[in-house]
């Protein structure tokens, strides 16, 4: 697997620190530019933090994509996916994770760290981050979902 030449940031809170360490080892293997946003330990913080760290860099890296981490994945999906530039889909399996890419130009994977194994999560990696996305009446679709709006990412997050 060869990973895209953009910029991949990875953020978790405690309950995804253990995934998030174990993706890290993964990709460190696969070269590319991998950005750890945190957390940087098992105790326990808010993921709502993660979320929005990851909201800003990809508002900053319109071409990156992301990995949100969490217990069950849905806090931090869906606090992410409040912010206009993130296109965050919560992902159980890695037919999940290459549809969320190809017909939805998904930028942020969301994965529950209690819902999926080690080897699924990976699966669910590897095909969201190999998936093209389709374009054609799919960027209609992305288009659209742009356009629903959403939060900008604040100016600095709290863990700043």
């Amino acid at each position: 697997m060869t990973i895209r030449p953009v910029p991949l940031f990875l953020a978790a809170d405690h309950g995804g620190f253990r995934l998030k360490a174990l993706f890290l080892a993964w990709l460190s293997e696969k070269g590319g530019d991998v950005r750890d946003l945190g957390t940087f330990s098992d105790e326990r913080c808010d993921s709502l933090d993660y979320a929005i760290k990851m909201a800003e860099a990809i508002a900053a890296n319109p071409s990156a994509l992301g990995v949100v981490i969490c217990k069950s994945g849905n806090g931090i999906t869906m606090a992410a996916n409040r912010y206009q530039a993130v296109r965050a889909a919560l992902c159980l399996n890695s037919t999940m994770a290459r549809m969320a890419r190809a017909h939805n130009d998904a930028n942020v994977l969301g994965l529950g760290a209690e819902m999926t194994g080690e080897l699924v999560a990976l699966d669910c990696l590897e095909a969201f981050l190999t998936t093209p996305f389709l374009e054609g009446r799919y960027a209609e679709r992305r288009d659209r979902l742009t356009a629903l709006g959403g939060l900008k990412p604040p100016p600095s997050s709290p863990l700043d």
